[in-house]
């Protein structure tokens, strides 16, 4: 169980950021898989209970707080629904705050990056585009880029992870 929980929640963040850096969208089934791996394998990951319920409150929080962004079209849906499901594994913990602050701030570089690159979207066409056609095309940001790089950094100090980093141990 501990293999799993070390691999699923990379694994989706991974996936997510790519094709959200391809398609300009987050898979619904992405988020989905996060909730329901969750659901499975936190009971068995040695957590407390109090900690797990603490774990669907985080997500619950993280997920009114980004719907209150997504009314105010500032963020994407698919967005929202990968926050809340990754704030799952994250708990209220301060690799929560680690994974929003981290988020944020790739977000930001995402952004700056994605402008850049539209900024110079005519050279690209005359060299060969080299970036993906969604980059340029739409006016949307590739947000799971990161919040993909934001949980691969800090996913590990979470204490599920934490918790089946130990058990792999013994």
């Amino acid at each position: 169980m501990g293999a799993a929980i070390l691999l699923i929640p990379p694994i989706c963040l991974f996936m997510a950021a790519v094709i959200d850096l391809f398609t300009m969208t987050i898979p619904n089934r992405l988020s989905i898989f996060l909730l329901a791996s969750f659901m499975v394998l936190a009971p068995v990951s040695g957590l407390p209970w109090a900690e797990i319920s603490m774990s669907f409150a985080a997500g619950a929080v993280v997920l009114l707080v980004c719907f209150g962004f997504f009314a105010l079209n500032v963020m994407g849906g698919g967005d929202v629904k990968l926050l809340a499901a990754s704030a799952l594994w994250f708990g209220f913990s301060p690799a929560l705050g680690a994974f929003i602050f981290q988020t944020a701030l790739w977000g930001g570089l995402v952004t700056l990056l994605v402008m850049l690159i539209r900024s110079q979207a005519d050279r690209f066409a005359v060299i060969g585009t080299i970036v993906p056609a969604q980059i340029l095309t739409t006016k949307k940001v590739p947000y799971g880029v990161a919040i993909g790089i934001a949980g691969l950094m800090t996913f590990w100090s979470s204490p599920i992870a934490v918790s089946a980093m130990a058990a792999l141990k013994q």
